[in-house]
């Protein structure tokens, strides 16, 4: 019921073991993966014309929107996450480290419209907050004296001098980076962050259902092979933790992995169903050609199905969040 709020098993045991639901998830997967091929001549990087703005930053292989409507799906997908893990920002390893209400400086990296700077705010208005994007999509109605925004590409170097922060905090970059990426970026947040102070990472584990969930299940093997497309790893979640104690100056204080079933009509499993419906429109553009949905009307017939799966079906969202203390 509701949240799942304890680490699934099988992040530790099937994950790992090669447990017989991750063979069978794999085996569904290659089977709706050669009929969603049978319905177009080749799987590849192709796009079709969505109308949606989206980066043009060369290095970047970020396939998602930067126009209005994801600004919205983002702030939408916060408060998500938030409710998912207990209607916190912060874990509370990281709540514990800092002094919060006395006020510390905080980087978001990849900050969009700034909606989590805003939330801390609203909670921790004591604060020093700073901004990195590599477009500036902060919402410009709202002038806020403690926040700070920067232009910036994590994978060319931080605007930022060593040991600034007291709390450097990034999320979600899953369709942003390159899996040989991660490594480097993960060690420059280490980089900016003062000596004794945290880094706070959360990620979405896109992690294939063990059982066939119709639209959602055909979306996430359509999602799976644009991120092989791009040299990207859909379940990078599951490797934060190795990938912060690679840099030997260290000390990994928590990890947090929760999953909220979709059709258990809670508030935090409605937002996420929002969230996917959204997420899902502002790709088409790339797992339209895989599922071969090629006219508008398919498009939305799609999009309908996946609507009634995932309020029917027990739909799973995962995410995995890890907090290290830089010694």
């Amino acid at each position: 019921m509701g949240n799942k709020l304890t680490k699934e098993q099988q992040f530790s045991d099937n994950e790992s073991k090669g447990g017989s639901s991750s063979d069978t998830s794999r085996a569904m997967t290659k089977e709706i993966l050669s009929e969603l091929r049978s319905k177009t001549t080749i799987i590849k990087d192709t796009t079709i014309e969505s109308g949606r703005e989206f980066h043009t930053e060369e290095t970047s292989t970020y396939w998602l929107p930067k126009d209005d409507e994801e600004q919205q799906r983002l702030t939408g997908q916060h408060f998500a996450v938030k409710e998912l893990y207990g209607g916190s920002n912060l874990l509370p390893s990281v709540e514990k480290a800092l002094d919060f209400n006395s006020g510390v400086s905080i980087l978001d990296i990849g900050c969009g419209s700034g909606i989590w700077v805003m939330d801390m705010i609203t909670d921790y208005p004591n604060c020093k907050y700073y901004g990195c994007d590599m477009v500036d999509t902060t919402n410009k109605n709202i002038r806020l004296p403690q926040f700070e925004f920067a232009i910036g590409n994590v994978l060319k170097g931080l605007p930022y001098e060593d040991n600034t922060f007291d709390l450097v905090h990034m999320r979600l970059f899953v369709f942003a980076l390159r899996e040989d990426q991660w490594p480097i970026v993960i060690k420059e947040l280490v980089r900016v962050a003062k000596p004794g102070c945290i880094v706070q990472v959360t990620e979405v584990d896109l992690k294939m259902p063990s059982e066939d969930l119709g639209a959602y299940h055909k979306l996430l093997v359509a999602i799976h092979a644009v991120c092989e497309q791009r040299s990207q790893n859909p379940r990078i979640a599951l490797e934060l933790e190795k990938m912060m104690l690679e840099n030997t100056n260290t000390k990994v204080l928590q990890t947090e992995y929760r999953t909220c079933v979709m059709n258990c009509q809670s508030s935090t499993a409605k937002k996420f169903i929002w969230d996917w419906i959204e997420l899902s429109k502002g790709m088409l553009s790339h797992i339209g050609p895989i599922l071969g949905l090629n006219t508008n009307e398919e498009q939305k017939e799609f999009i309908h199905e996946l609507r009634r799966d995932l309020s029917n079906l027990e739909c799973l969202v995962h995410f995995n969040a890890i907090a290290a203390k830089k010694l």
